[in-house]
């Protein structure tokens, strides 16, 4: 039966490396051969994430790309959005001002073709900049001049400062908005009712086909929409105890092909 497989980019598809192992290439190339499709459900802008889609030969099997965790899912191939979901150009600027005035953290917001800040001491901006293969620009008066509808905003702090500021968004902006700490030091800002789960759903009715032919595979509290509303929610050896908890399967790590592992044996012995 024709599953939609779904797989978050860091500590998941990637290893430690940052590379997609053979094996798991393998596993993946065989699964689309089968039939199933494949998507990268990710945080990351497009760019962030063409190379790998490149690498597991999306627009010869029709692969799709999840960006911005739910925000806009992109058929590679054709280059063709089907769905897209911003945040309100007045609230996302709300949100910039906000946070310039009472945070200690920055923030970034991708455009189509690079990434926007206030400062260049937005904290891991180079590591953000590598992981979406394209370059920044600092705009100082970016919380102001803010032109377009962004599908999200991202906020970039050490992780031991982190938390505090990430309260302040959730406490001022939760009701208009859905909120989520990606990593230890990145707090996302996305549409209200937007997140990977959803973007699974809509997904699985752009095909029509069930949720319970959901398998997503993840390791971060970014993924956690979507390990539980998937009919298989497949959380990676190294993910978090608290993701782990909500697994319906806990594979190996990324190092160790977790999702090579569980597509042989479960979803290429079935019959």
């Amino acid at each position: 039966m024709k599953k939609i497989i779904a797989v978050d980019i860091d500590g998941t598809l990637l290893n430690s490396n940052r590379k997609i192992s053979k094996k798991t290439h393998d596993a993946l190339i065989k699964a689309q051969q089968l039939g199933h499709i494949v998507v990268i459900a990710s945080g990351r802008d497009p760019f962030g994430v063409y190379p790998f889609a490149d690498i597991l030969e999306f627009k010869k099997f029709n692969g799709l790309l999840s960006n911005f965790n739910g925000g806009r899912i992109t058929n590679y191939k054709t280059g063709e959005v089907i769905i897209n979901h911003s945040l309100d150009l007045n609230l996302a600027k709300e949100i910039l001002q906000f946070s310039e005035k009472n945070l200690d953290m920055h923030y970034i917001i991708y455009s189509d073709d690079e990434i926007l800040t206030s400062s260049s001491d937005t904290y891991t901006l180079k590591e953000i900049c590598d992981k979406a293969f394209t370059s920044y620009k600092v705009i100082d008066d970016l919380a102001y001049s803010l032109d377009f509808a962004p599908n999200k905003i991202m906020f970039s702090q050490n992780p031991n400062l982190i938390d505090k500021d990430a309260k302040k968004l959730k406490d001022k902006f939760f009701e208009k908005t859905a909120q989520v700490k990606s990593t230890p030091y990145f707090y996302e800002i996305m549409p209200k009712g937007i997140d990977k789960g959803r973007s699974l759903k809509e997904i699985a009715d752009y095909y029509n086909m069930s949720m319970d032919d959901v398998i997503a595979f993840g390791d971060e509290e970014n993924d956690l929409t979507m390990i539980e509303m998937a009919g298989c929610g497949i959380v990676m050896g190294n993910g978090s105890d608290f993701m782990k908890s909500k697994a319906d399967f806990i594979t190996k790590t990324n190092d160790d092909d977790g999702i090579a592992y569980y597509l042989e044996k479960f979803v290429f012995n079935e019959k």
